[in-house]
């Protein structure tokens, strides 16, 4: 298997893959198979907030092998010294897999009692991937930060392909003139919440939930409901500037199957 480029693609629908922490692979290919035809590319973290994970390469190559799915594994300096990294852009060539998302990775769990490693950063992992042969790198974009433009710029002179937005829950994080007269592939992000909790949960990443849309959440019957009206509302303010959308579920893949059958 060679997996297609993100690059290629005129529009990206893509789904980030939580594994469980079950015995087995039952719940990776119950996650194809629902969203096979509904996506062209699945990412999967590393790690994910800081607990224990499996290692994104193997369960995208689980969930991709055979089917027309572009795997993209995230690729995180917090865990890991050079050689380690070098090692997993190693392994996913060897099996195929040439499109990776670096990010710096949430904070450790405590309850672990590890320390970061981050010999590295985000900007030397895009470097070393991208002197590998038909490499394609993405990195996230924080449309909420006011230095983002120079960040972006460093990412993208670094050797950045593609970009994925932090969760928006409102239209104008993605309507700022330099998202919009940029050069580069940007692929927004939308984060679907399942319970009320998640509203305090999404702002504790530095996800920005505007006062009308956090009423809309918390005074719902029906959250999921309202979460994913909610993000089809956004997207179609900005379906026609991005170059795709992101869904993290956070587990719940059968929310993301439903928000892309609308898209």
């Amino acid at each position: 298997m060679l997996s297609s480029s993100i690059g290629s693609l005129n529009f990206v629908k893509s789904v980030e893959i939580v594994p469980s922490r079950n015995f087995g692979t039952d719940d990776l290919i119950a996650a194809a198979d629902m969203l096979d035809g509904r996506v062209n590319a699945l990412t999967c973290p590393e790690n994910p907030r800081g607990s224990p994970g499996i290692d994104p390469i193997m369960a995208l190559y689980i969930i991709s092998n055979e089917r027309n799915i572009i795997p993209v594994p995230h690729i995180t300096p917090r865990d890991k010294n050079r050689v380690h990294i070098l090692s997993q852009i190693e392994t996913a060539q060897k099996v195929g897999i040439r499109n990776f998302f670096t990010i710096g990775g949430d904070p450790i769990n405590p309850k672990y009692e590890s320390r970061e490693v981050r010999e590295i950063d985000v900007m030397e992992i895009i470097r070393m991937i991208k002197g590998r042969e038909n490499a394609i790198v993405g990195a996230a974009l924080n449309p909420y930060r006011d230095v983002e433009p120079e960040i972006v710029g460093a990412k993208i002179k670094s050797g950045a392909d593609f970009f994925i937005s932090q969760a928006v829950y409102s239209a104008e994080y993605l309507q700022k003139d330099w998202i919009k007269k940029r050069n580069f592939k940007l692929i927004a992000g939308f984060l679907p919440l399942t319970k009320k909790s998640q509203v305090k949960f999404s702002e504790n990443l530095g996800i920005v939930i505007p006062d009308s849309v956090k009423q809309r959440l918390l005074n719902s019957e029906d959250v999921i409901s309202t979460s994913m009206k909610i993000i089809t509302e956004v997207f179609d303010e900005v379906k026609e500037y991005v170059d795709g959308i992101h869904i993290m579920p956070l587990g719940h893949n059968e929310i993301a199957a439903q928000i892309l059958e609308t898209i």
